[in-house]
């Protein structure tokens, strides 16, 4: 009779065994990141809430209703640029001493933190709004994880765990055979694995839960200069010119709508200019009147198109027609200019010349008259 009571417990042992390794499979499987061999479980993978499209905020107030009893990871990332990393570093870890928070973890380099802070989920929301204002923020998440169910499913599980491995120890008690004691303390050890893998994860869990986890990035801000492409300057070319006008032809050969700028000088003084939206692969006319005859002027053509820079100067220098007395004045002007280019050619022969003939004078008009005299004694 005893032999056959044996017999019928390790049936039932062995039963209970097989199930117990097979939902132990299944609960772990549900579980992503679970592994036997690590002991610091991973975490099932959070559900990241878009908050601005929810058109609501993430709260850590346990006090709502619809929070009572449920089980809540909170984690913010934020990441700044400021001039002086290491002072608002240093103003940060001033701050965490009006909360209940650690630094978890910190990685730093001259220029660059990166924090991780754990701080009390009650104190979650203003710490993070009092660390806003430390510097400039350059981008900022909110999101909150729901684990009551996952959380539930291996809180039971451990009280199934524990109500079998209370069975197994009074079995071990009543067992007298060798071979049954070794096959329940196998599945004790098996169980008592179970438990303590199912109670690090749920610690690890009410540790994310009473304290969320804050990500800060405080790096050095960069001045970036951006260089805008330049516009292409507008085609220019004078059409026609009068004694008192100038007609130019632009023309905005490039892909973008422009802004046209024409300016008109004299002698280097402004004198008018002229402004235009051309649309592109476009042309127009622009006529400048009143303008003095026989005059040259200056054309300064130049256009802006949004997000780019002011083209490259096109310049043109057109002169206008001349008038009948522009031309007889110029004619005049012209003659007279010769006649003292002669005049001063001739004073200029004459003062070249003049050395030669005061040496004539003083030595071949003496010589002459010497001649003449001796040739008169002779005769």
């Amino acid at each position: 009779m005893k032999k056959y009571l044996v017999i019928i417990v390790l049936f039932i042992v062995v039963t209970l065994s097989g199930c117990a390794m097979k939902e132990s499979a299944e609960y772990y499987q549900e579980e992503p990141g679970y592994s036997n061999e690590d002991t610091v479980l991973d975490e099932p993978d959070p559900i990241i809430e878009d908050l601005t499209d929810q058109g609501g905020d993430v709260t850590s107030d346990s006090s709502a209703p619809a929070l009572t009893n449920r089980k809540i990871i909170y984690r913010a990332a934020l990441e700044m640029a400021v001039s002086d990393p290491t002072s608002v570093y240093n103003e940060v870890i001033m701050t965490m001493g009006n909360y209940t928070a650690y630094v978890e973890e910190a990685s730093i380099t001259s220029n660059y933190y990166e924090i991780t802070i754990r701080v009390l989920s009650t104190e979650f929301d203003a710490f993070i709004e009092n660390v806003k204002t430390s510097g400039d923020l350059v981008s900022f998440s909110k999101t909150s994880e729901d684990i009551t169910n996952a959380y539930s499913t291996f809180d039971a599980r451990r009280e199934a765990l524990d109500v079998r491995h209370s069975r197994i120890l009074d079995l071990i008690t009543l067992a007298t055979d060798l071979d049954t004691i070794l096959l329940l303390e196998e599945e004790r050890f098996e169980i008592e694995a179970e438990l303590n893998q199912i109670g690090i994860l749920l610690a690890n869990y009410d540790s994310l839960v009473d304290y969320s986890t804050v990500t800060l990035t405080i790096k050095e801000a960069v001045e970036q200069i951006i260089v805008l492409p330049r516009v292409a300057a507008p085609l220019t070319y004078v059409s026609e010119i009068t004694k008192n006008s100038i007609t130019l032809e632009i023309n905005n050969q490039g892909d973008a709508n422009i802004t046209l700028h024409v300016d008109l000088y004299l002698n280097g003084e402004f004198i008018t200019e002229y402004e235009e939206n051309m649309f592109n692969d476009s042309k127009t006319i622009v006529t400048f009147d009143e303008l003095k005859s026989n005059k040259e002027y200056t054309v300064k053509v130049t256009a802006v198109a949004p997000d780019t820079r002011v083209s490259l100067e096109d310049t043109l220098r057109p002169e206008t027609l001349k008038t009948y007395g522009n031309r007889t004045t110029n004619t005049f002007v012209q003659s007279w200019t010769l006649l003292v280019t002669l005049f001063e050619f001739l004073g200029l022969a004459i003062t070249g010349l003049l050395p030669f003939a005061i040496v004539v004078g003083i030595v071949f008009v003496p010589a002459r008259i010497y001649l003449v005299r001796r040739k008169r004694k002779k005769s």
